[in-house]
C-alpha cells in the first residue's frame, strides 16, 4: 500500500516539479509567485491526474497474479512465516 501511494503521489507531483526546475534553470527566469498563476496551476494538476490514472491502471493490470487465482496472504504456521502467493 505505501508503495502505491508512493508511486501516485510523485506521479501527481511529477508535472509540479519538472515545472519549477524548467522555471529555476531557464536562462531570465526564476520562481517568482506570479509565474504560479491559477491557469498555470489548473493545467498542472490536470497533467498530475492523468499521470496518475495512467500509473493506477498500470499497475492494476500488471501486478497480482493470473485471472482464476487465488491469494493466500503470509502466514505464521508452527512457528515458521509462510510467505503468501497465487493459487
Amino acid at each position: 500500500m505505501l508503495r502505491f501511494l508512493a508511486i501516485t503521489l510523485f506521479c501527481f507531483l511529477a508535472p509540479f516539479l519538472a515545472y519549477a526546475g524548467w522555471r529555476q534553470f531557464a536562462p531570465g527566469s526564476s520562481l517568482a509567485r506570479e509565474d504560479w498563476d491559477y491557469k498555470v496551476l489548473s493545467r498542472l494538476s490536470a497533467a498530475g491526474v492523468v499521470l496518475v490514472l495512467i500509473a493506477v491502471i498500470g499497475l492494476v493490470h500488471l501486478s497480482g497474479g493470473e485471472v482464476g487465482t487465488t491469494y493466500h496472504p503470509a502466514e505464521f504456521r508452527d512457528g515458521k512465516l509462510v510467505p503468501g502467493g497465487f493459487d
